[in-house]
């Protein structure tokens, strides 16, 4: 290639951006610039180099000169294509009110004129905002007419753009199939150097986002590979950064964590002059793969940040919470998530669109069964199977399939469970999903110990460790050697009693016990303000007096609810005499050390499913909702414990409660204890 080593310094420079050599075309026209020398119309050439080089606010600045210059010169079509690039900027660096007053400022010099390619432009990037905030619908009509008025007045650039953009807005109203064929064919418009690189650079974001939108992850793998060989083809360095975006999330969902977060954290550095807005979803995704590792701290560094740059947190956030045991924050962080106000404009998927709340129902659906809220996880579920049927690829449907798999699980119908997270597995599998492969593997290995099938149980928890070892997934690893030890010893009780191994008679065995649930008090606020050493020690007393109040009473410890316990008795008078055991022995730490967390209690007999050393079914979720309407240090009993109870002198308050998840009111007593 020849280089222009004469003439002046601006025909250097034009020389240079025709290469794309973005540095040397930017130190010409900027030196050039700063002697005064550089001439109105050449204020373009400046901003183009500056963005090019990662110098947003300089692009910004410059424009700006370009757009009054442009004004005082009546020339209002030039106006109109720097008012439309400047609200794109403006969008870049998330000020969606200036870029709106940009928009409008551009609709005010176009109205002046015939239709030109200004208007489509104007459209276009009416739909590219429209799409961040959430307006499929508008993204679509806006789309729509950019790409009739790019057709009408042949402008290519015009057309390949308004074309990826309709694409992504008809996926995102559901109608795939004929989306994707506009966005594979803008994309490949793109990446074929057939138009000008700024806009061949936004086309293929669009595709791959499309694409990561509704986990197509191994087409968008492909888009973003041929992104980034167009890349190195066209001697572009600006992009990049957009790049590494995409190769990380698809290398996070293919199991790749360390090099995911290494690319994240690297774009998270080359966008920051570049497109800032797109920071944040670098750093989300270092949130996630931090949290999937065990690294809490890092992870809620991570989000703080990306949340800090305008990136929606969720539903990362809340699944944290759920891992640090703060189960209410987390079904109130991932609610809000769902049902608040239109969250933060994102990058990841359209707002409030079957692909925005996809993640988000299924981190509900985890919550809430962490939560014994069965109602508002069957809800969640059903909400992702509406949303596989509008979005009839792999992901949405193994999403679908492995949550209704979960809450039926839960709630007891074993053979639905096991087709619905065999159908899962499967989907993830041909994804190429490990992670979330291995979650299913292990929902199956539930299933079949809890119908009595272990040796199918020992081979699906096996498969999923072997997994969760390879990524490095260290609180999965912890969690799956707990089921298989579990799973291992009542093979041994089996062996010893001489019972029979394979599928129980009639399913799940079936027993009645008396359920206990503690949970300390504002735990979240305490832990704030005593620090983690205090609290640590706090929560060790906690648990010695919980445990040998259970020891003392015949009790079961069945497994930690974050901060309390779920408890089983073979008696309802121990229930309740373990569950005063244990205030009283709060009450004690708290004379003898001025402090002890308050903890509420909830009691209910009722008939339940066993699934190995577990409980499940209606009778436990109860149980679990009568604790969460205790308050301060209260011991609620259901009726129908008082009922099963052979004591008479027990001092209570009756009264009638309205439950979460729970149709009818609940007659329930308040023990006195003190």
């Amino acid at each position: 290639m020849t280089h222009v080593t004469d003439g002046s310094p601006v025909e250097r420079a034009r020389a240079a951006l025709g290469r794309h050599s973005w540095r040397e075309a930017f130190d010409l026209l900027s030196a050039e610039d700063e002697a005064g020398a550089l001439a109105p119309a050449d204020l373009v050439l400046l901003a183009q180099a500056a963005w090019w080089v990662g110098k947003l606010p300089m692009a910004i600045e410059v424009r700006e000169r370009a757009f009054a210059s442009a004004i005082a010169q009546h020339d209002g079509a030039v106006a109109a294509r720097l008012a439309v690039t400047l609200a794109r900027d403006h969008l870049f660096r998330n000020a969606y009110p200036v870029a709106n007053a940009w928009l409008k400022r551009a609709q005010g010099l176009l109205d002046q004129v015939p239709e030109n390619p200004g208007h489509g432009w104007l459209a276009a990037m009416q739909a590219f905002h429209d799409a961040l905030v959430g307006d499929e619908h508008g993204a679509l009509a806006n789309a729509t007419q950019a790409l009739d008025i790019g057709r009408r007045h042949h402008d290519r650039d015009l057309e390949t753009f308004a074309m990826a953009e309709r694409g992504s807005a008809l996926v995102s109203t559901g109608r795939v199939i004929e989306g994707l064929a506009l966005v594979d064919e803008a994309t490949v418009t793109a990446v074929s150097g057939e138009i000008e690189p700024d806009i061949a650079g936004g086309i293929c974001c669009t595709g791959i986002e499309t694409y990561s939108s509704i986990g197509e992850w191994t087409r968008a793998a492909e888009w973003t590979e041929a992104q980034d060989r167009w890349c190195r083809r066209e001697g572009i360095n600006g992009y990049p950064g957009m790049c590494r975006v995409f190769r990380s999330e698809i290398k996070r969902r293919r199991g790749d964590w360390l090099e995911a977060e290494a690319e994240a954290r690297q774009a998270s550095v080359e966008l920051a002059g570049f497109v800032p807005a797109a920071v944040g979803t670098a750093l989300y995704q270092v949130g996630e793969i931090r949290l999937r590792r065990g690294d809490l701290p890092g992870a809620e560094a991570a989000l703080v940040e990306a949340h800090a740059l305008g990136t929606d947190p969720e539903p990362a956030m809340s699944l944290l919470r759920l891992a640090e045991g703060k189960v209410e924050v987390a079904a109130t962080g991932i609610r809000w998530a769902l049902d608040g106000p239109v969250p933060t404009p994102t990058w990841r998927a359209t707002p409030d669109t079957g692909p925005h709340r996809l993640p988000l129902l299924q981190a509900q659906v985890e919550i809430a069964l962490a939560e014994s809220d069965a109602m508002t996880a069957r809800a969640a579920a059903e909400e992702l199977g509406r949303i596989a049927s509008e979005f009839p690829t792999g992901v949405p449907q193994a999403a679908a399939a492995a949550a209704m798999g979960a809450v039926e699980a839960a709630e007891g119908t074993l053979d639905d469970a096991r087709r619905d997270l065999l159908l899962a597995a499967s989907l993830y599998t041909a994804a190429e999903a490990p992670f979330e492969t291995a979650i299913v593997r292990r929902g199956l290995a539930d299933v079949h110990a809890a119908a009595g099938d272990a040796d199918a149980a020992i081979v699906e928890a096996r498969a999923a460790l072997l997994v969760f070892e390879r990524l490095g997934a260290v609180p999965e690893v912890h969690r799956t050697e707990r089921l298989i030890a579990t799973i291992e010893a009542s093979l041994d009780a089996s062996a010893l009693d001489g019972s029979a191994r394979g599928p129980l008679d009639g399913g799940l065995p079936r027993v009645v016990r008396t359920f206990v649930f503690t949970d300390i008090v504002d735990s979240t606020r305490l832990t704030e303000l005593l620090g983690d050493e205090a609290w640590t020690r706090i929560l060790r007393w906690h648990d010695q007096a919980v445990r040998a109040a259970v020891a003392e009473h015949g009790g079961q410890e069945i497994k930690e609810t974050g901060d309390g316990f779920f408890l089983a008795f073979d008696d309802p008078d121990q229930a309740v005499d373990a569950s005063v055991a244990i205030q009283r022995k709060l009450a004690d730490l708290r004379r003898e050390h001025a402090f002890a967390p308050e903890v509420r209690i909830g009691v209910h007999r009722a008939e339940a499913s066993r699934t190995g050393l577990d409980y499940i079914g209606g009778g436990v979720n109860l149980a679990a909702r009568i604790g969460m309407a205790a308050s301060g240090s209260e011991i609620l009993v259901s009726a129908a414990t008082i009922v099963g109870s052979r004591r008479h002198d027990l001092p209570i308050e009756r009264r009638s409660l309205s439950l979460k998840g729970i149709a009818d009111p609940v007659e329930v007593a308040a023990v006195a204890w003190r």
